[in-house]
């Protein structure tokens, strides 16, 4: 529900800004375009480019709806894909608007008048436009990557004498730090999901890190919250673990490997 209420917050004023930009109005919104000197505007179809615009913002409106979607659905595929072409489109959009005069208003090439001479960028212009485009694509990737690691199901194996975990917040727990492993029926929502101090909920499913219960106090969670049975890691030293996936027999086989390995220890 979070991921829809966050993704909602951004998708609507970029909803509102399209419905302008398709009736051919709101280029100050458009941003380079708003930068550019009365000359250089005049150069440019004003309402051709807006409407463009306009159609982008949808394009991307739609795509990132289907980040919400995915979580909900359980579809890491629909995420990345979705992920994929928000990119594609956004770069491969600015690329084709500042390519071939795409916009621009065809002028009789035999009146010098009517030709608007345009300063050549410079070299350090150019270098910063090319270090910003690097580093939104970074923290878009980082950004994607973060979400992904933090809805996908935790991968649980055991590993020389102890649990590991792999997963965003990701441990690996000592049988020696054990007393106990036990399966509850009920889900982490159900037990008490309890404040989030360093950890990932972006979508109020999916729970990743460090939350702190009013019962149990400290607690390291690796589950999807509304999914039952819960396993229940108690240690001798430092905080609970609670794992649970998506997929309750996946939850009941996992317990099971564990809970053998521990017990034969």
């Amino acid at each position: 529900m979070l991921g829809w209420i966050i993704i909602g917050i951004i998708a609507a004023p970029l909803i509102i800004m399209s419905i302008f930009l398709l009736n051919g109005r709101g280029a100050f919104l458009i941003s380079g375009f708003n930068t550019m000197s009365n000359e250089e505007r005049a150069a440019y179809n004003k309402k051709a480019l807006c409407k463009a615009v306009g159609r982008l913002l949808l394009i991307l409106t739609a795509l990132m709806l289907m980040w919400p979607l995915s979580f909900e659905l359980g579809v890491a595929w629909l995420f990345w894909l979705s992920f994929a072409l928000f990119m594609v489109v956004t770069f491969g959009f600015v690329i084709y608007a500042n390519t071939g005069n795409r916009f621009k208003i065809p002028v009789d090439p035999n009146s010098p008048a009517a030709i608007i001479v345009r300063k050549p960028m410079s070299r350090g212009k150019k270098v910063a436009i090319v270090i910003a485009i690097i580093l939104s694509v970074q923290l878009c990737i980082g950004i994607g990557i973060m979400i992904y690691q933090g809805e996908i199901d935790p991968r649980v194996s055991v590993v020389n004498s102890s649990i590991k975990i792999n997963a965003l917040y990701g441990t690996e727990i000592s049988f020696s730090n054990i007393s106990e492993i036990i399966l509850v029926p009920e889900s982490m929502k159900e037990l008490g999901i309890g404040t989030r101090t360093n950890g990932y909920a972006s979508s109020g499913q999916a729970l990743k890190g460090n939350f702190n219960s009013s019962e149990r106090g400290a607690q390291l969670l690796f589950v999807y919250s509304s999914s039952s049975p819960t396993i229940h890691i108690k240690r001798t030293i430092g905080t609970d673990v609670f794992i649970s996936f998506r997929d309750s027999d996946t939850t009941a086989s996992i317990y099971q490997m564990i809970s053998s390995a521990f017990l034969s220890r």
